[in-house]
């Protein structure tokens, strides 16, 4: 009966730990920033078969909110527009141009395209939207924890029947230390993706006053 005591214990931090990462996921797919985790869905065509955006192209954060992409062989960038488009069309991209000094030693030089992607801009519309969709994946999060929660501590106080209380006040109190640090966590996560809102606003109202 103690195993089944403690196998609350794994099933509860499993799941509480699964809330919180799709409650991260889910705020890193918002882009307010330039989020390397965003690009990781991207996926190009290339030649008919279907390649991740790392095996087609370097990708480089070049500030909080822009990526610079660079395609490994210059026809692929329109392939690359494209994939990049279909999972993330609110970026905006613009195709410029570097140059590169040559290696063969007569100090030529070439033009290499590579891909500037740069977040929208959280605008009155976008930030109103941006401010619900964090309290709606917040709560949904908060919702499926409490729920995991009770039933962890429902099934404990049938299992609690007969056994020692030291071994059930132990369980439950780990019980209560991994729900009080999922919760922190899932707070912390809240209370970050709305700093970055407030942050982007921020910039934006200084550009829309010059």
């Amino acid at each position: 009966m103690k195993r089944a005591l403690s196998n609350q214990y794994d099933q509860l931090h499993e799941k509480l730990t699964g809330y919180v990462a799709m409650l991260n996921f889910r705020f890193l797919n918002m882009c307010i920033k330039a989020e390397p985790a965003s690009l990781i869905p991207v996926k190009v065509n290339i030649e008919g078969s279907q390649k991740n955006l790392e095996q087609v192209a370097m990708t480089a954060k070049k500030d909080d909110y822009r990526f610079w992409i660079l395609p490994k062989y210059d026809e692929d960038m329109k392939a690359i527009c494209e994939g990049i488009a279909k999972v993330h069309p609110e970026f905006k991209q613009k195709e410029l141009t570097l140059q590169v000094e040559g290696i063969d030693g007569e100090g030529t030089s070439r033009d290499v395209r590579y891909l500037q992607l740069t977040m929208p801009d959280v605008n009155d519309k976008y930030y109103k939207a941006l401010k619900d969709a964090i309290d709606v994946f917040y709560q949904q999060c908060k919702t499926l924890m409490e729920a995991a929660a009770n039933q962890a501590k429902t099934e404990i106080a049938i299992l609690a029947a007969g056994e020692p209380k030291e071994d059930v006040d132990g369980i439950k109190k780990e019980i209560d230390k991994l729900i009080k640090k999922s919760e922190e966590r899932r707070d912390q996560l809240r209370d970050k993706k709305q700093k970055e809102v407030e942050e982007a606003y921020k910039v934006w109202l200084e550009k829309a006053e010059l």
